[in-house]
């Protein structure tokens, strides 16, 4: 147990986020951190060279391989995507023991901040027309052949009328068989649980990112007990269906065609 410990404190030490004001390389200067992930810090940082801010990754040192192998992974998603509103790969490099992922940096408030922050709140129509927007980008994404596999609030950025999916560290190919993680042994407790590479999952993930959007207006009773999704939502019977249909809790969703479809349908009934 102590030498348990006496390793996190090392990894926690190892993984200390770098100071404003610290150069990366000739080129970048980092001005604030972004955020943390399992196998990445990122920052924002001044690219000297074009005199724009970007959104610079670092690979976790205490990941070691794992972590610089994803990043490249990560890389070469983005470089195939080629979207408006997907972050471009635009620098990727070694240096000081890390992998350094550059991409472009988007200005704006992630769901998450417009939720939790500025509690802004979101009805069935709102909760449809802001995924339905989403769905244009996911749609983008498995045409390339991949699953983002982390649709999340924070990887939502809103700018004005314009929607940008970010963080693709868990993307994969669809179907791709997954080596890094299973060289790794399970026993060290260090491996996120991983969705399978499937269009499902993403799906899966709608519906969980959906939930979000509609328990922002939610106001639980002080002391009562949690319940069930569907007793603590006042929702219309289209909703539940859709929600069910994506969660897995009735027939799937075989494409995300259909699900569109079904949303755009329910959408136009509620006007």
């Amino acid at each position: 147990m102590a030498f348990e410990r006496w390793r996190g404190f090392v990894r926690a030490w190892r993984d200390y986020p770098l100071q404003e004001g610290t150069g990366i390389g000739e080129r970048y200067k980092i001005e604030s951190l972004l955020g943390q992930g399992s196998y990445g810090l990122t920052y924002r940082c001044w690219d000297n060279k074009d005199g724009v801010f970007a959104a610079v990754k670092q690979s976790r040192p205490s990941k070691k391989a794992v972590g610089r192998v994803l990043l490249g992974k990560e890389s070469d998603v983005l470089r195939s995507m080629d979207h408006p509103n997907i972050p471009k790969c635009r620098d990727y490099f070694e240096y000081k023991g890390s992998n350094w992922l550059v991409t472009d940096y988007i200005e704006g408030k992630t769901l998450e901040d417009l939720i939790f922050d500025e509690h802004i709140v979101y009805g069935e129509r709102e909760c449809l027309v802001t995924t339905l927007k989403l769905m244009e980008l996911v749609a983008h994404v498995h045409a390339r052949g991949y699953v983002h596999l982390d649709l999340r609030i924070p990887n939502v950025i809103l700018k004005g009328e314009e929607m940008y999916l970010i963080d693709f560290g868990l993307a994969r190919r669809i179907g791709e068989k997954e080596t890094v993680f299973d060289e790794r042994k399970p026993a060290t407790g260090e491996l996120p649980k991983q969705m399978p590479p499937v269009i499902a999952s993403d799906l899966y993930d709608i519906g969980q990112f959906m939930l979000f959007m509609l328990y922002s207006g939610y106001q639980p009773e002080p002391g009562a007990a949690e319940r069930n999704w569907r007793e603590e939502l006042d929702l219309s019977p289209g909703m539940l269906h859709l929600l069910s249909r994506l969660l897995g809790e009735q027939e799937p969703y075989l494409d995300t065609a259909l699900f569109v479809r079904e949303a755009e349908v329910l959408h136009e009934s509620l006007r």
